[in-house]
C-alpha cells in the first residue's frame, strides 16, 4: 500500500513538472502578445527571447516563435534582426508545409525590401512567392493587396509598363473581394504621371477621387488630391493645382506621414511662388523645412535602432562562434598526434619540391629570358606602327587641311551666287565623294590602288574647277598593273599633286600648266611619278611666301617620315622617296617607289 502511494505521488509530481514547464512557455508567449498589442515591443522581444531559451527543454515550443520576433523586431524598425527572424520562421513553414503562414512571411519580407533596404528586385521576388501562395489559398482579398504590391515594386523600380499591368489586373476586377481597387486606380494615376502622359493620369485620379468620397477614405483622399494637384503643377495649370492641393490639406490626419506632408508643403510652395505670392510660398517653405526636421530625427532614431540591433545580432552570431571555437579546439586536441605526423609527411614532400623547383627555377629563367628578348622585339615594332601611324594622322590632316575644305566651299558658294546650279551641285557631289572616300581609307593602313587613285584624281579636278581650270591633267596606269588587286598607303601621294599644283603651277600661271601622275611597275617595285612643268623646285623660294615654303616642307617631311616607317619594317624591298628640278628647269618630277603590298590585313607588312 504504502510503495502504491508513493508511486502515485512520484507520478503526480512528474505530470505536475510538466504542466509547470509546458505552461511557462505558453505563458510567455501570450505575455508576449499582450505586449505587442499595447505596442510594448522591446518588452515583448525580451519575453519572446526568454521563451525561445527554452528550446529542447519545454515540449510546447514551435520554431513559429520567429515569426513573432519578427513582427516585433519590424515595428521598432530593426530591420535586419527581422529579416533574420523572418527567415528562420520561413524555413520551418516551409517544411510544415503551412501556406498561409509562408504568404504572411513573403509578404512581410517583400514590404521590408521596398520600404526600407529599396532592393526592387527582391521585394518583386517575394511578392510573387506570396501570390503564389495566396491562389494556393484562394484567398482573393490578400491577392489583391499582393497584385497591387507587386505593381508597386515594379513602379518603384522604374518598370512602369510593368507596374502597369498589375494595377490593370486591379482595377478590371470587379469582385466583391476586390478592396484594393481604390488603392489601385491612384496607383495607375501615378504611374502615368511618372511617364508624363497627364491627361491619363488625370482621369485615374478623378476616378480614384470619386470612389474615395463614397468610401469616406481621408488617408486616400489626401493622397489622391495632393498627387493630382502635383500632377497639375507639372503642367502649369497652377490655379487649378492649387483647389487639389487645397484639398489634400483639409485631409490631413495622424496617419499622414511626415514625407507626404513635406511633399505636399513643397508643392503649394512652389505654386504660391510660380503665381508670385511669395508671403505664401515662404511659409509653405517654412513649414516643409519644420516637416523635414522632423523626418530627420525619426531617422536619426530609426538608424539608431538599426545600430542597436545590428549590435544585438552581432552578439549573438560572436556567441555562437565562440562556442563552435572551443569544438575546433577540442577536435585539435584529439588530432595532435596525426597532424605531427601530417607534418612531418608535408616536411618530406617539401624537400623533394624544394629540388624539383631549383630545377624548374633555373628553366624558367631561361624561358624568362627568351620572353624578354621577345618581348623587347615587340615593343620595338609597336614603336614603329605608333609612329607610322602618326605619320598616316599627319598625312591625313595635311590632305584635308581647312584651307582646302574653305576654298572648296567658297568655290560652290559663288557657283551658288552666280546663278550656275549644275556646276556647284557637280562640286558639291565630287568633294562628298572626295571627303568620303579620305574617310574610308584613313582608317587602314593599305587601302586597294583604285580607291586611292579615285581620290587621287578627285582631289586634282576639284583643285582644276576651283581654279578655273588653270592647268591640264593626266593620270596614267601602266598596262602590267592591276589596279583592284594593288594595294597602297593612304594619303602618301596627295601632297605631292598638291605642292605640284600649288606650289609650281598656280603661283606662275602660264597657258601650258600641267601636272602628270604615272603608276608603274619597275623591278617588282611600285613607282609613283608626279611631274609639273612649273617653276621647278630650286626657284620657288624665290616666288612664294614664307608659309607657303614651309607648308611645302611640312609635307615632304612626312613623305619622308612614312618612307622611314615603312622601311623599317621591310626586311627585302625597300621604299624610296626623290624629288628634283626637270631637265630643262621648268618643272618639277617627284618619285616614290614602293614595294608590292599583297595583304592588307597584316600591319606588320607595311
Amino acid at each position: 500500500m504504502t510503495s502504491a502511494r508513493l508511486f502515485l505521488i512520484i507520478a503526480l509530481s512528474f505530470i505536475h513538472f510538466l504542466a509547470v514547464s509546458q505552461s511557462q512557455y505558453k505563458a510567455l508567449v501570450n505575455a508576449a502578445a499582450d505586449s505587442t498589442q499595447q505596442n510594448k515591443y522591446e518588452a515583448a522581444i525580451k519575453l519572446l527571447l526568454k521563451a525561445k531559451a527554452l528550446k529542447g527543454k519545454d515540449v510546447a515550443y514551435s520554431e513559429r516563435i520567429n515569426m513573432h520576433l519578427g513582427s516585433n523586431y519590424e515595428a521598432i524598425n530593426k530591420i535586419d534582426s527581422s529579416i533574420y527572424y523572418y527567415g528562420e520562421a520561413v524555413k520551418f513553414c516551409e517544411r510544415e508545409k503551412d501556406y498561409a503562414a509562408l504568404s504572411f512571411l513573403f509578404s512581410r519580407l517583400a514590404s521590408i525590401e521596398l520600404s526600407f533596404t529599396n532592393r526592387y528586385t527582391s521585394a518583386i521576388r517575394y511578392f510573387k512567392k506570396q501570390l503564389v501562395y495566396e491562389q494556393i489559398l484562394k484567398d482573393s482579398t490578400s491577392m489583391f493587396e499582393c497584385l497591387n504590391n507587386l505593381g508597386l515594386s515594379y513602379k518603384s523600380a522604374n518598370e512602369y509598363d510593368n507596374a502597369l499591368l498589375y494595377f490593370n489586373k486591379v482595377t478590371t476586377n470587379n469582385s466583391s473581394h476586390n478592396h484594393s481597387k481604390n488603392n489601385a486606380l491612384l496607383f495607375t494615376g501615378d504611374t502615368y504621371s511618372l511617364q508624363k502622359k497627364y491627361p491619363i493620369a488625370l482621369a485615374y485620379y478623378d476616378k480614384a477621387i470619386a470612389v474615395l468620397t463614397t468610401a469616406h477614405d481621408s488617408t486616400g483622399l489626401f493622397t489622391a488630391f495632393a498627387n493630382k494637384g502635383d500632377c497639375l503643377m507639372r503642367q502649369n495649370r497652377f490655379e487649378e493645382s492649387l483647389i487639389c492641393l487645397k484639398n489634400a490639406q483639409q485631409f490631413i490626419t495622424p496617419y499622414i506621414t511626415n514625407t507626404h506632408r513635406a511633399v505636399l508643403y513643397s508643392n503649394f510652395a512652389h505654386v504660391y511662388s510660380k503665381q508670385r505670392k511669395f508671403d505664401q510660398a515662404f511659409y509653405f517653405k517654412d513649414l516643409e523645412n519644420i516637416t523635414k526636421d522632423s523626418i530627420n530625427m525619426e531617422r536619426i532614431g530609426n538608424a539608431i535602432a538599426e545600430m542597436s540591433a545590428k549590435y544585438e545580432l552581432r552578439q549573438k552570431q560572436d556567441s555562437l562562434f565562440i562556442n563552435k571555437q572551443k569544438l575546433v579546439l577540442a577536435d585539435a586536441k584529439a588530432a595532435e598526434k596525426e597532424r605531427n605526423f601530417i607534418i612531418l609527411l608535408i616536411a618530406f614532400i617539401a624537400i623533394i619540391f624544394f629540388f624539383i623547383s631549383i630545377y624548374r627555377i633555373r628553366q624558367l629563367r631561361f624561358k624568362n629570358s627568351l620572353q624578354q628578348q621577345q618581348a623587347a622585339q615587340n615593343a620595338l615594332q609597336l614603336t614603329h606602327q605608333y609612329q607610322l601611324s602618326e605619320s598616316e594622322l599627319k598625312a591625313i590632316r595635311s590632305q584635308m587641311n581647312p584651307h582646302f575644305i574653305f576654298n572648296v566651299l567658297n568655290s560652290i558658294e559663288s557657283y551658288i551666287m552666280d546663278n550656275e546650279k549644275r556646276t556647284a551641285s557637280r562640286l558639291i557631289q565630287k568633294f562628298a565623294l572626295l571627303s568620303r572616300l579620305i574617310l574610308e581609307n584613313s582608317t587602314k593602313s593599305l587601302v586597294k590602288g583604285d580607291k586611292e587613285w579615285k581620290a587621287l584624281m578627285l582631289y586634282t579636278e576639284l583643285e582644276a574647277m576651283r581654279y578655273d581650270e588653270a592647268f591640264t591633267y593626266t593620270f596614267t596606269v601602266a598596262d602590267n598593273i592591276q589596279l583592284k588587286t594593288l594595294y597602297l598607303p593612304p594619303m602618301l601621294i596627295q601632297p605631292l599633286i598638291e605642292n605640284a599644283i600649288l606650289h609650281g603651277l598656280i603661283i606662275n600661271p602660264k597657258a601650258d600648266a600641267h601636272v602628270s601622275v604615272t603608276l608603274q611597275k619597275k623591278e617588282d617595285r611600285i613607282c609613283i611619278t608626279v611631274e609639273d612643268n612649273g617653276v621647278g623646285i630650286d626657284n620657288r623660294s624665290n616666288k612664294n611666301t614664307k608659309d607657303s615654303i614651309k607648308e611645302m616642307s611640312l609635307g615632304l617631311v612626312f613623305i619622308n617620315e612614312r618612307i622611314d616607317m615603312i622601311n623599317r619594317l621591310q626586311i627585302n624591298d625597300k621604299a624610296s622617296f626623290t624629288i628634283k628640278t626637270r631637265v630643262d628647269q621648268k618643272g618639277t618630277i617627284a618619285t616614290i617607289c614602293l614595294p608590292i603590298f599583297r595583304n592588307p590585313d597584316s600591319e606588320s607588312k607595311h
